[in-house]
């Protein structure tokens, strides 16, 4: 009687391998892009940048905007193209002017130039961000309720 031997045959080890390698070519680029971590988290930096304007206007009882330019969102008490140094807020660490700047690789571009929330944190209109790295993302903030998303 043979004696069995454990292990892969020639035809399974070269199916494996071609399996890995064509994973390899599909995913690692994707993957080891910074572009790809850059977008997601600048779009997610973008998100928690408007639901803070939000929260400030309803804290002090009066209008905040943020203001939205191809270098990055700042935040302001005006509504307008630009955000004046006398009318920059600054931010929760006391930064003024409190910005998100957009990073390499990633551009940003909005429906609007601006956004005005209310002392009832309900924006002036709706705004749509769009937030391209290796893919587009966007983000809405509903024009009734202020809701980002």
């Amino acid at each position: 009687m043979k004696p069995r031997t454990a292990g892969f045959t020639l035809v399974e080890l070269v199916a494996i391998i071609s399996i890995l390698g064509i994973l390899m070519a599909v995913a690692a680029p994707r993957f080891f892009s910074a572009n790809t971590f850059a977008g997601r988290g600048f779009r997610d930096d973008a998100a928690s940048f408007l639901r803070y304007a939000q929260k400030r206007a309803i804290s002090r009882r009066g209008d905040v905007a943020v203001v939205v330019e191809a270098s990055g969102l700042t935040l302001c008490t005006t509504a307008g193209a630009a955000c004046a140094a006398a009318n920059q807020l600054a931010g929760p660490d006391g930064q003024t002017p409190f910005q998100s700047l957009t990073p390499n690789g990633v551009t940003l571009s909005g429906s609007r130039t601006s956004v005005l929330f209310d002392a009832q944190g309900r924006p002036d209109a709706a705004l749509t961000l769009t937030i391209t790295g290796d893919s587009a993302r966007t983000l809405t903030v509903e024009a009734e309720t202020g809701y980002v998303h």
